[in-house]
């Protein structure tokens, strides 16, 4: 069986593969789905991550000040470990919270594609 390249400068190269942003898109659409939220993807490669950042930043900036346990079941649903997230924005402005979750969440639903296709 293949070594999973799951460590961060193992995975820059996927990061420019069109159908490996497709999935990744379409997983993080379909995450947010299910807990009401509409996320959308023009489908233009390029502009992608920032596509998708500047929702989920949007969102989850929402969430933390109207309705973090729906922003937890999101964080358990996607599979990030809350405790771990946490620790990265101890003493960081409620703005700075929502670009560290948006990251972690684009980092990890990127990862769960590449999973399904070495493991495919």
């Amino acid at each position: 069986m293949t070594n999973l390249p799951l460590r961060n400068e193992d995975i820059e190269k996927y990061k420019q593969e069109e159908e490996i942003i497709r999935l990744t898109a379409e997983q993080v659409i379909k995450d947010f789905g299910l807990f009401g939220i509409e996320i959308s993807f023009s489908g233009i490669s390029h502009y992608a991550y920032d596509e998708l950042f500047d929702q989920l930043e949007t969102v989850i900036l929402e969430l933390l000040q109207t309705d973090y346990r729906k922003l937890v079941s999101l964080l358990y649903h996607i599979d990030l470990n809350e405790a771990a997230i946490n620790e990265a924005v101890i003493d960081q402005s409620i703005v700075a919270k929502a670009e560290i979750y948006a990251e972690k969440i684009l980092e990890r639903e990127f990862k769960k594609i590449l999973i399904r296709k070495f493991y495919k």
